[in-house]
């Protein structure tokens, strides 16, 4: 892959870039993360375009979201209930990283899903939006919320649910906004047509 512009040269990156599910910054420019859809992924440090593969046993990444300090990145497969997150072991430019699983036990025990369709991490890292699929009806195109903390490690609490409105809604896309001063606000796109946005200021564990 490589890229250019008028007075500028791209840095060309050519390998582990083939057959691409998702590709992510870290919010400080130091990692790349790329995944393919044969289920490994790679961490690239951005000094000098080094990179470390990793497999997954749980299908292809549909989803990745970095922290607010770029040390740590959620991982959502399509094959799993269960988020990964990868923890960086020292500074940039290391390589050294564990990934460790971040249990959601109520998208199986309360929905019956199967697995998670998509992720969104706000900015400030508390609070995570999370949909499911093959789950049962009365939980059928919810996004679950959870409230989250990162020391040492990462470890999600659910919140509450969000229902859309409309006939049979379930959602097509959502995001956080990453600059709103007041909290985490949510954005969701619905397949009923209607587009919304969910404050999500409440319970907050971050000390004054």
């Amino acid at each position: 892959m490589g890229c250019c512009s008028r007075g500028r040269i791209g840095t060309p990156i050519r390998r582990g870039l083939a057959g691409i599910s998702i590709l992510k910054w870290s919010p400080t420019g130091d990692y790349f993360f790329s995944a393919k859809f044969d289920g490994t992924f790679y961490l690239w440090e951005t000094n000098t375009w080094a990179s470390e593969s990793w497999s997954s046993t749980s299908g292809f990444v549909k989803g990745a979201s970095w922290d607010p300090d770029g040390r740590m990145i959620l991982l959502a497969f399509s094959k799993s209930s269960t988020l990964g997150s990868i923890h960086f072991a020292s500074k940039p430019p290391s390589l050294d990283a564990h990934l460790l699983p971040v249990e959601l036990p109520e998208i199986t025990t309360s929905t019956n899903s199967q697995g998670i369709e998509k992720i969104a991490w706000d900015a400030s890292g508390e609070r995570l939006a999370v949909s499911f699929k093959d789950c049962d009806e009365l939980y059928r195109g919810l996004i679950a919320i959870y409230d989250v903390r990162r020391t040492p490690l990462i470890s999600a609490s659910l919140i509450g649910f969000i229902r859309g409105p409309g006939e049979y809604p379930k959602p097509i896309a959502f995001s956080f906004h990453d600059k709103f001063k007041q909290g985490p606000l949510l954005s969701v796109c619905w397949s009923s047509g209607f587009c919304c946005t969910y404050p999500l200021i409440f319970r907050s564990h971050v000390l004054p």
